[in-house]
Formats: structure tokens, sequence, C-alpha cells
């Protein structure tokens, strides 16, 4: 019971917090540009870097959790390649970028970090990094036919995730006034996570339906498929096996949009997904984390 309690005082929080900025965006419609790019180069990498520092993760959970999301997005991609078939549209392998990448920071890492603390959140934040090399080196190729690995391999939280965990493998503790201001960094990590999500949904209109309800639906059968392949091949327990879960039940990414578009192609159906599995989420997220233990 009280797990149930901290799971919904926790979920509620959150997405209050993402209601609000939603709406403040929706009103007055800043230019947080500028913001993202020091989240994710500045404050993101500080909290990646302490999740894995101070998480009891062992070389086998990081693999288990690395293998995992491989298995995640190679599912989505199978089963977006069906979906674009039987729905009979050619030529539109811009569908299979929602279906295939999971929001893996925004939404979870707040609920991971409040739920579970520091060892949930650096399961998450392994499932962020593959992620998001897979997302700059297959997801370009799908849309744009060549990868960007170079830009992948640039991504601050990758560099700041493997060198946590080269301290970890060498046993190295950093003096506290160098950890102090990473500390710092990674707190205000969360809830500017939120508060930049939620800006990103107030600019995403539902406009494509048909292919929302597509994707979205792809995307969640794509999960479950991941689930049926990633539960009885790799075995996850504990906490471990709850943060895999999660993650292949997540809605689709925002960066998926940003991706589209870049390449010049139709994002509007991508974008109705996003915010269509967002809107799900707000119940799915909640369910999982409470009955799946």
């Amino acid at each position: 019971m009280q797990y149930l309690t901290t799971v919904l005082a926790s979920s509620a929080g959150i997405f209050a917090l993402l209601a609000a900025s939603w709406l403040y965006a929706r009103k007055t419609r800043p230019d947080l540009s500028a913001t993202v790019r020091l989240g994710m180069h500045l404050f993101v990498p500080c909290l990646s870097f302490q999740a894995i520092l101070d998480s009891r993760l062992t070389a086998s959970a990081f693999a288990t959790a690395a293998g995992a999301t491989a298995i995640q997005i190679g599912c989505g991609v199978l089963v977006g390649l069906a979906a674009i078939r039987l729905a009979g549209w050619r030529d539109r392998s811009e569908y299979l970028l929602p279906v295939a990448f999971v929001n893996a920071a925004n939404l979870p890492f707040p609920l991971l970090l409040a739920i579970y603390g520091p060892d949930g959140l650096s399961i998450g934040v392994v499932c962020f990094t593959v992620t998001n090399v897979a997302i700059y080196s297959l997801g370009i190729v799908l849309v744009h036919g060549k990868g960007q690995m170079r830009r992948a391999l640039a991504e601050p939280a990758l560099w700041a995730t493997a060198a946590a965990g080269v301290l970890r493998l060498a046993g190295v503790r950093l003096p506290e006034p160098v950890l102090a201001p990473i500390r710092l960094a990674a707190a205000a990590a969360i809830p500017l996570m939120l508060v930049l999500f939620g800006d990103s949904l107030a600019r995403t209109r539902l406009c494509a339906l048909r292919p929302a309800l597509v994707i979205t639906a792809a995307r969640y059968v794509g999960g479950a498929l991941a689930l049926l392949v990633i539960l009885p091949l790799l075995k996850p327990t504990g906490l471990l096996r709850t943060v895999l879960v999660l993650y292949a039940l997540l809605p689709p990414a925002m960066i998926n949009v940003v991706l589209v578009r870049s390449a010049g192609r139709d994002d509007e159906g991508v974008a109705g997904a996003v915010l269509l599995g967002t809107l799900l989420a707000l119940v799915i997220i909640p369910l999982v984390l409470a009955l799946v233990r």
C-alpha cells in the first residue's frame, strides 16, 4: 500500500508540473531554444554522471539494460514496418521513428528518481544512452538514408555516462568539492526536463488523426512484443525488470518530430502520435509502476 501511495503521489506531482509548463507555454510562447541546449549539454550530463556514480548497478545489469533497449528498438522497427504496410502507406519510413524511439528521459527520469532513487535512475540512464545513439544512427538512416554517428557520439550525456562508469570500475571516489556542483546541476535537471517537455507538447497539434492512431497503437504493440522477447530471454528481476517494462511501454519521443521535420517530411502524423502517446502515458505509466514489481 505504501509503495502504491508513493507511485501515485510521485506521478501526480510530476504530471502536475508537466501540465503547468504546458499551460504556461500555451499562453506565453517562450523561446526556450537556448535553455534546451543548456539542459542537454550541462544538466542532463550531470544527472547521468551522478546516477551512474551513485548507483549499485552491476556490469551484468548494465549489459541487460542495454540489450533490452536494443531489442525494444528492433521490435519497434519491425512492428512499424508491418503497420505501414497494412495501412497502405508507401515511402513513409518517418512513421517508423515514433514506433521505435521512446521518450527515454523527460518522462521516466523524474519518476525513476522519485520512486526508486539512484539505482532506478541509473538503469534509465543506460536505456536513454542506447536510445540516443540509435536515434542519431538508425533513426536518421530511416529518414535521410544515412546516419550521423558523429553527432550521436558528440552527445555530452553519452560521455558523462561513460566517464562515471570508468570511475566506478576503477574504484575512484571523487572529492566532495568536485561532486557538489555536479549534484547541484543534476538536481536542476529533473524539473527543467519536465518544463521543456511541457513546452514542446504545447507546440504540438493532433492534426493527422488516422496516422497518429496507427502509430500510437504500433508503439504499444511493439513494446508488448519486445517484452515477450526480453523477459524470457534476458530474465531481468527486481528493479531492473520493472524499469525495462516501463521503458518498453513509454510514449514516442519529441525528438522524432524534430528529425522528421529536419528531413523535410510531413511531421503531422508523428507529432500527433507523440501527443496522443503522451496523453495515454498519463494512465499507462502509473499503472505499470504500480502493478509491475
